[in-house]
Order: C-alpha cells, then structure tokens, then sequence
C-alpha cells in the first residue's frame, strides 16, 4: 500500500527493522550456549585423544559465524519487506486464535522450504556461491555449525509460500530460529547413531554423510530438523562404516582468511563469465549445475581439486603468540559483534552500521591472514584503520558512553597484544 507521508514510511520500516532484529537475536541469544559446548566437545576430544579440532580452522569457522550474524544488520531486510507489503495478511486473526496451530504449521512448513533452499544451494552455481563457505572446513565439530555465509542472499525468496499462509511473521521468523539452533548440536564427530531418532530426525551421522566430499555421499541428507524429507525426495543417505567421510570441499579454499572464503566460488564464477569465449556460457553460468563451467575456461584454466586417495588438511605452520593472539582477536570480535547486535537499533545511521561492522570485521580478516603465515605487518595497518572508524564514529555510537569505552578499550588492548605479537618465535603446527 501507499505512504501517505514520511512518519508513516518511518514507523513501517521500523517494524520491518525490529522482526529482523528479532531474527538475529534468537540465534545471538543461543551464543553462549554454542560456547559452552563446543568447550565440552573439546574437552571430550582432548580426553579421548580422537584430534577433531584445530586451533586455526575453529577461529577460522567461528570468525565466519560472527561475521555472518553482524553482517546482515547492515542490509536492509529486502525479504520482510516484501512479505510485508506484498503477500497478504487476512489469515492472521485465525492464526493468532489457533497458535498452537500456527507454531505448528510454521515449524513444518519452514522445515520443509528449508529442504529445497538447502538443496537448490547444492544444485544451482549462484546459490552454492553463497552457501559453499559452509561446506569448506576441513574439520568437523560444533564450531562448523557456526562457520556461515556472509552471501545467501536469496534465502528469504524460499519462505514465500510460507508467509501466504497469512501466519504471522514473528512466528516464522521465531521457527526459522529455532530450525537453526536444533541444527547445532548435528555438527559433531563424538555421536554415533541415535536408534529411533534416525527413522524421522536429522542426527550427527545424516548430517556428517551431508559435509563429506566423498563421492558417494554427494548432495545427500539437506535436512534441518526432519530427515524425513530426504527419504520422501529420495536424497538420503545413511553413513556407512566402509567408507570414512572425509570433510571439505572438492576444490579447496587452503586459507584461514574469511574474506576469500566468501568470495572463492563468486570469484570462479565471475573470471569464467568474463573470459570464456561464448555469449551464451557468459549468462548461463550462474544458473548452470554446481561445478558446471564452460568447455573453453576448463582448458585454460582447470581448477584443481582434491585427490582422495593423498587428502591432507590445509594446516600451515604458525608460531605461538600468534595462536594467542588470533584467540584475542576472536574473542574481542565475538563480544563487540554481540554488543554490535544488541545497542544498535532502527534509528542508527547505515554509515554507523557500516563503520561498526568493519570494526568488528576487519581484524577477523588479518587474523585469518596470519593463520595462513602471512606476515604480521598487515596488522598495523589494519589497527590504524580501527583507530580511524573508531574517531570518525566516536560521537554516533549508541550505548555512549559504554560502548565508546568498551570499543576504546578494545584498541589500547590491541596495541599491547600486537607489541606481543611482533616479538619473533618459533613456528608450531596449529
């Protein structure tokens, strides 16, 4: 419908903005518990010996989580605007009388979009693109489930049908949280089969046989919550003793950086559509099926991919004070991102939003870059930039005066922490 003026406009993006947030905040609010166990399975790895986790590649996947989470407080929520302006919303006194009715229904029903988004992200170039960052950790453990895209920007089309319902979109978007948080607790190496749960649940082992890159387990178990999905659209496949999963993807990231982690696959698929000779291959590409590029750009320029039968894990050597200090980084990252979401609201400038996101984002990417070896010089310049946001945003920031102490703080223990990390030693295997 028409505004009839700017307050009007104001106040229905302010209720756009607020179920977005709202989205966010299931999945934030969940945070400390993610933190908890996954310090339990690394316990429990330490204790039984079994090496599941790597130091470089769990900050490597956590650092892709936080910057997931923020990220998307910076872009205005395209999708909730549509549903709200668009489909229509006659149903929703019925819901609201039969709520046990409307939670149901919408925790099916998300369940069920959330099998064919999943797997269309598997199937289709411009959708793995923005859901490959999942996929490439070499490792598997509960801090894979935090390693997200910054680049699913089509998810929300997925929902539609859903919200034509007319359920009311605080019980969507509240189901679509929850699908997600059951989803944690699947990414681990430390259970095996669950008897009755795996006839009609997603379990550890469906969803192990989903990150593995052996081909037989190849776009298997999209699940969320039920399996039962795979079984009825015949995308199911158990985990088998005879064949060891071996986690990743077939062309390998080989970086710690969470930056190229999200645009590899873009990346791939731009430098073929620009160079490869046919006008045709140039607009197809993007919709082709996953790995799909043209005749001409394969010859020219293979990609190279794992060879299972040599697999070893990217795990570059990196000295001591840099493993303390990529865990500064993400620890700092991880309480800024969680303030980042909590204090900034509808009324904070995009520019604001902006210039806090690459405060918090910034130094994951050079920490990344120090994981893979890369030399610490990068970081001064990084610093100078947090300093410089940091005095451009000091008088905007909500939360003032706390959040301008909180992030000040940040850059003095920054400073000191990189005196440290300057200081020479010798390399260890991460």
């Amino acid at each position: 419908m028409p505004y009839q003026n700017a307050v009007e406009f104001q106040l229905h993006y302010n209720d756009i903005h607020s179920e977005s947030i709202m989205a966010e905040l299931i999945t934030v609010l969940a945070a400390p518990l993610y933190l908890i166990l996954i310090g339990w399975e690394l316990w429990v790895d330490k204790r039984r010996g079994t090496g599941f986790y790597r130091l470089n590649d769990a900050i490597a996947s956590m650092s892709l989580g936080v910057i997931s989470r923020t990220h998307r407080l910076v872009v205005f929520a395209v999708g909730t605007y549509i549903f709200t302006q668009v489909l229509p919303t006659a149903g929703d006194q019925f819901w609201r009388d039969n709520l046990w009715l409307a939670w149901l229904v919408a925790f099916i029903g998300y369940d069920l979009t959330y099998y064919w988004n999943h797997r269309l992200n598997h199937e289709i170039n411009c959708l793995w693109a923005g859901h490959v960052v999942h996929h490439q950790s070499e490792d598997y453990n509960l801090t894979t489930a935090l390693r997200q895209s910054s680049g699913g920007v089509f998810d929300w089309i997925f929902s539609i049908p859903l919200y034509l319902t007319g359920i009311p979109a605080d019980i969507i978007i509240a189901s679509a949280g929850l699908n997600l948080i059951y989803q944690f607790w699947v990414h681990t190496q430390h259970i095996n089969r669950l008897g009755w749960m795996e006839k009609w649940f997603v379990t550890p082992s469906h969803h192990r046989v989903h990150h593995a890159q052996n081909p037989l387990y190849w776009d298997k178990n999209y699940g969320g919550v039920l399996i039962v999905w795979d079984k009825l659209f015949n995308t199911f496949q158990a985990e088998r003793d005879d064949t060891p999963i071996i986690y990743g993807v077939s062309r390998p990231l080989n970086t710690m950086n969470p930056l190229k982690a999200n645009l590899q696959v873009w990346w791939y698929l731009l430098r073929d559509a620009l160079y490869c000779k046919s006008l045709w291959d140039k607009c197809r590409i993007w919709f082709m099926p996953t790995g799909w590029r043209p005749a001409d750009m394969e010859a020219r320029i293979p990609i190279a991919k794992t060879d299972l039968a040599s697999f070893q894990k990217f795990n570059p050597e990196v000295a001591g004070n840099i493993k303390i200090y990529a865990l500064f980084q993400f620890t700092a990252a991880f309480l800024l991102g969680f303030s980042f979401i909590f204090m900034f609201s509808n009324e904070t400038r995009l520019i604001t939003l902006l210039a806090a996101w690459l405060f918090v984002t910034l130094p994951l990417i050079s920490t990344g870059h120090l994981l893979d070896g890369g030399s610490a010089q990068w970081e001064l310049v990084r610093l100078g930039l947090s300093a410089l946001i940091f005095g451009l945003c000091i008088n905007q920031l909500p939360g003032a005066p706390y959040s301008q102490w909180f992030a000040g703080g940040y850059l003095l223990l920054n400073l000191g922490a990189l005196v440290l990390l300057m200081k020479p030693t010798a390399p260890q295997t991460t």
